[in-house]
C-alpha cells in the first residue's frame, strides 16, 4: 500500500500510524482486527508516549501470539466478537474497549490521557468501560486499568493536564477541581484555569506549547500573548489567590518529584495566605 508523499507528510503522528495500520491489515491471510492503541488512534483518541511505529492487531483465526515487522499480534482467550465492528471501513475493537486495552496495557499516564481523551468526546462511554471492567476484572493489567478509569475525567482540556494529574495522585496532593471558572467581584468572568483548590484558594496551570498556539489571536505576536496573559494571571489572583504554572519537563518521572514537593509547599503557603489569615466583613 502506498501513499503520496504530500499526504503522507501532512498527517500527524496518529495519521501516520494508520496508514501503517491499514497497509498491515491489508497485509494479513487471516483474520484480524485493530486493537488497542491502534484502535484508539483510529477512534480519535488522543495517545501518549504510544510507540506509533508498531501497529496492534488482535487475531481472529488460529493465529498466534507474536511480535514482527513492527507489528504486535495479539490473542484473547475471552469471546471478542461482540466488542467488534467496522470503523471508516476498518474492522476494530470498539471505543470502550480500546480504552479499556490501553488502560492495562500502557503506563498509568498514557492509559489516562486516552481515557480522558475518549470520555471528552463521549462522555456516555465512561458505562461501557465500566462494565468492561467487570467482565474482564482478571484481564493483564487489569488493577492499572482500573485505576486509570477512576482518575480520568472528561473536563480534562489536554494530555498535559491528564500527566500533570496522573502525578498529583502519584504524590498525594489533592485532586483539583477541572476548568474552574473565575468571577471578579462584578461577576465577569476573568479567565478559566485548569485547576483549582479551593480549601487552598490556589489555581493552576499547564502551560503547554499547542495551548499557546491555540490561545494566540490573529496577528498577535508571541510577546503580546505573554503580556495579554500576565494580565489575566493578575486579574485571576486579585482576590487573593495563588497560583502556579506546570510546564512538561517539571511532570517527567526525573523532575516530578521536585515538583510536586515544592507544590505541596506552594499549597500549604497559599492556605497561610488566603484561608487561615483570610478575614471576611459580613455586610
Amino acid at each position: 500500500m502506498y501513499a503520496p508523499a504530500d499526504l503522507y507528510s501532512g498527517l500527524d503522528d496518529a495519521g501516520k500510524h494508520l496508514l501503517h495500520a491499514r497497509a498491515a491489515l491489508a497485509a494479513q491471510y487471516g483474520r484480524v482486527a485493530l486493537t488497542g492503541p491502534s484502535a484508539a488512534a483510529l477512534h480519535g483518541f488522543a495517545l501518549y508516549q504510544e510507540n506509533l511505529a508498531v501497529v496492534h492487531l488482535v487475531r481472529l483465526d488460529s493465529g498466534c501470539s507474536h511480535h514482527a515487522a513492527k507489528i504486535n499480534h495479539h490473542v484473547v482467550t475471552q469471546d471478542i466478537e461482540d466488542d467488534l465492528a467496522i470503523y471508516d471501513g476498518v474492522m476494530a475493537v470498539n471505543p470502550a474497549r480500546a480504552v479499556w486495552e490501553v488502560a492495562c496495557r500502557s503506563s498509568l499516564e498514557s492509559g489516562v490521557v486516552t481515557a480522558d481523551s475518549a470520555l471528552k468526546q463521549n462522555p456516555p462511554l465512561r458505562e461501557a468501560i465500566e462494565e468492561l471492567q467487570q467482565r474482564f476484572a482478571y484481564f493483564p493489567g487489569s488493577r492499572r486499568g482500573r485505576l486509570t478509569i477512576k482518575l480520568a475525567d472528561p473536563r480534562a482540556d489536554s494530555p498535559g493536564e491528564s500527566v500533570t494529574r496522573v502525578q498529583f495522585h502519584r504524590f498525594g496532593i489533592p485532586m483539583p477541581e477541572l476548568q474552574y471558572h473565575v468571577i471578579d467581584r462584578h461577576g465577569s468572568l476573568v479567565g478559566i484555569s485548569d485547576f483549582y483548590w479551593e480549601e487552598q484558594r490556589h489555581l493552576g496551570e499547564f502551560d503547554g506549547k499547542i495551548k499557546y498556539q491555540s490561545l494566540l489571536r490573529p496577528g498577535e505576536t508571541a510577546s503580546e500573548f505573554v503580556i495579554r496573559e500576565k494580565k489575566r494571571e493578575d486579574a485571576m489572583r486579585a482576590d487573593l489567590r495563588g497560583m502556579t504554572r506546570f510546564v512538561w519537563s517539571e511532570v517527567m518521572p526525573d523532575r516530578a518529584p521536585r515538583t510536586m514537593a515544592d507544590f505541596a509547599q506552594a499549597l500549604d503557603q497559599s492556605y497561610r495566605l488566603y484561608v487561615r489569615g483570610r478575614t471576611i466583613i459580613a455586610s
